[in-house]
This record gives C-alpha cells, sequence and structure tokens, in this order.
C-alpha cells in the first residue's frame, strides 16, 4: 500500500492515461486512444477547463497502476436541470488492485453532480456499485437486435460459437435463402418525408418542445448535438434525419453504424430519437430507421430506453441479455432518490468507444 498513492487526473494527463489504457485495449494506437479520451473528457461542452478528469493509483515511480475516468452531463427533469457524473474508464492493475475500492469511492463522494451514474458496466463493475449503494436502471440490462440481412447475421452467430469455415460458409447460405423473409421490414412505406439534417438549433428546439416531461433526459443544446453527432464526433459520418407528415409535424432520429463485431456482423445503432408523440408513431420511426439502416447493415441495434418495449415493433426483435445492467445510478447522501424507470440515461461513454473514427 505505501507503494502507491492515490491522485487527481487533470487533462494534461491524458497521454499517461491514454498509454495505460492501450495496455487494457490491445490492437488500439495510444494516439486513437488519446483522441477517444479528447472528444469525450475535454471537447464535451459539459466538461469545465479546470475541472478534473478523473482519479488514477500512481506508483513510486509515477506510472498509472489504476485508472477511473469521469465526465459530467447535463439533465432535464421538468423544469429542473440537473447534473450527472458518469464514470467511465474503470481499470486497476492485480498488484493495486485492494486500492481499486478507494479510487471508486472517491468518485461517488465528489461533490460536483446532483446523481452518478455509469451507462457501460460489466459483471464486475455492476458488483462495486452495489456495494457503494448504486441501483441498476431497470431493463439495462437487455438489448434488442433486429436482423435486416441473415447471411450476415446467421454466419456471425455461427462464427461466435464455432471456427469452422465450413459451419459459417453454410450459415451464410442458409441466411441467404431466408433474406427474403425480412424483405419487408425494409420496403414499407411510412408517408414520412425524410431529410438528412445538421441543423443543431432547429433540432434541439424539436427535442424541448416533444420531450417528455416525466423522463429525466439527456439536455440536447445545440452545441451537445454538434459534439455527439457532427464531424469531430466518433459516429461521423453520422446520419441525423428530420422526418415530417403530411401535416408539417417534425421530428428527428440518429442512426449510425457501429464498429464491425468480431463475428464481421455489420450493425447500426439507433442513438437518438425525438418525435411528437400526439401525431407520429414511433413506429414510423423506426421503418425509417430500418430502410436507411439495410443499406450499409446486417442488423440494427436498440438499447432499452424508458416507456418503449421494441417487441411491440417487430416479431423479429430479438432481446440480448448482457452479463450484468448496464446502467447504475447512485444519489448523494441525504437526495431523495428518483424513479429509475424514467432514467433515459446518457450514451457518451458507448459512443467514445464503440465507433470507428473516419478519417
Amino acid at each position: 500500500m505505501d507503494r502507491f498513492e492515490l491522485q487527481d487526473l487533470a487533462s494534461n494527463a491524458l497521454p499517461d492515461v491514454a498509454a495505460f489504457l492501450n495496455e487494457w485495449r490491445g490492437g488500439e494506437a495510444v494516439a486513437s486512444i488519446e483522441r477517444r479520451l479528447q472528444w469525450l473528457l475535454i471537447d464535451n461542452p459539459a466538461a469545465r477547463r479546470d475541472s478534473r478528469i478523473g482519479y488514477c493509483v500512481r506508483d513510486s515511480e509515477g506510472a498509472i497502476r489504476g485508472l477511473s475516468l469521469h465526465f459530467p452531463v447535463g439533465y432535464l427533469s421538468g423544469e429542473e436541470r440537473l447534473s450527472g457524473l458518469c464514470s467511465g474508464s474503470f481499470f486497476v492493475e492485480p498488484q493495486a488492485r485492494s486500492l481499486g475500492f478507494y479510487l471508486f469511492k472517491k468518485f461517488i463522494r465528489t461533490h460536483e453532480a446532483s446523481f452518478y451514474f455509469a451507462s457501460t458496466c460489466n459483471a464486475e463493475s455492476a458488483e462495486l456499485w452495489k456495494v457503494m449503494g448504486g441501483c441498476p436502471v431497470p431493463n439495462s440490462e437487455t438489448e434488442y437486435l433486429l436482423p435486416l440481412k441473415l447471411d450476415g447475421v446467421i454466419p456471425a452467430f455461427v462464427a461466435a460459437r464455432t471456427s469452422s469455415a465450413a459451419a459459417t460458409g453454410m450459415a451464410r447460405l442458409v441466411g441467404r435463402g431466408a433474406n427474403p423473409i425480412l424483405r419487408f421490414l425494409t420496403h414499407s412505406s411510412t408517408n414520412l418525408a425524410i431529410e438528412p439534417c445538421q441543423d443543431w438549433e432547429k433540432l434541439s428546439y424539436l427535442f424541448r418542445r416533444h420531450r417528455r416531461p416525466d423522463h429525466i433526459t439527456t439536455d440536447r443544446s445545440p452545441a451537445v448535438l454538434e459534439w455527439r453527432y457532427g464531424t469531430r464526433s466518433p459516429t461521423h459520418p453520422c446520419g441525423v434525419y428530420l422526418v415530417r407528415d403530411k401535416k408539417g409535424n417534425e421530428g428527428w432520429f440518429a442512426l449510425a453504424d457501429l464498429a464491425r463485431s468480431e463475428g464481421g456482423l455489420r450493425e447500426s445503432v439507433l442513438l437518438d430519437a425525438i418525435w411528437p408523440r400526439e401525431t407520429m408513431e414511433y413506429k414510423s420511426i423506426v421503418q425509417d430507421a430500418l430502410r436507411i439502416a439495410s443499406a450499409t447493415a446486417d442488423a440494427i441495434y436498440f438499447r432499452w430506453q424508458p416507456g418503449i418495449d421494441y417487441r411491440e415493433y417487430s416479431r423479429f426483435m430479438i432481446p440480448r441479455k448482457l452479463d450484468a445492467p448496464r446502467a447504475f445510478v447512485s444519489v448523494p447522501k441525504g437526495t431523495p432518490r428518483f424513479p429509475l424507470d424514467s432514467f433515459d440515461y446518457d450514451d457518451s461513454d458507448y459512443i467514445a468507444w464503440r465507433f470507428n473514427w473516419s478519417e
């Protein structure tokens, strides 16, 4: 224990942090990791220039042996503005493992936020959240996958279970023959006009107009939208589309292609959707997203969001169970807890690491 020291991390430590994470995220260059960190922790419109980006454990020679990163997120709940602090990368080397608890404890006791949360938990970090009194967000252990091309989806599932090239080839043939079963998913008309849109002011206005006040949701200001979906984002080129019905009611959604999985599966993900619930059906938004995603993806992925049951939109929707709830929330001592089934958690940490940067 005497060989290690807990320290605050400022933005000038990004090179050291990237080098440390490179050891845990093999296959990605240090410069690329530093670029992701710069986007998530420094370029983030909610971040303050003088604020810390996390905590670390350093050894007697100054090398990082453990790490806990965090970043702020602005939320809206009714007319109230809330500040969330998101826990990102959390890694501790075996020789400093006993200090991992104290790293997390420093984060959870930071007096900078209305609440603390994480959106990319695994089985190990989920246990730590539980020990520290955190509560899982309901249904965040479930994702939904809708196949678009079975000759891409079935071989990927087979490849994840066997290294047999023959089995994968046979799966591709079976999928190709079954593709017509799903063809109607991407050819149905929604009677909505759709067009690409990067008018961040307008998209932010539509969010404010159509957001549900009973949900705790990320504040989508023009600056945040440009940061998340613009040319400097990991999601770029991201498709942000404005939709309009015949009466002039408008909404929008954001769709992007994920980094290809180890099994070769090409996935798109619906990152965001805003629509007038009284006049437009969410099913129409999903249908347009399917049609666009089918040009580049074998499947489209949805994460759970409050008030939405994706199984209602297609009998082909496949729920995928994760090894733990993906999202946890903890509130400061003495602060009343809020209903987690209304918490539409921020996905910036997921975006930072799950997408390939375009050049």
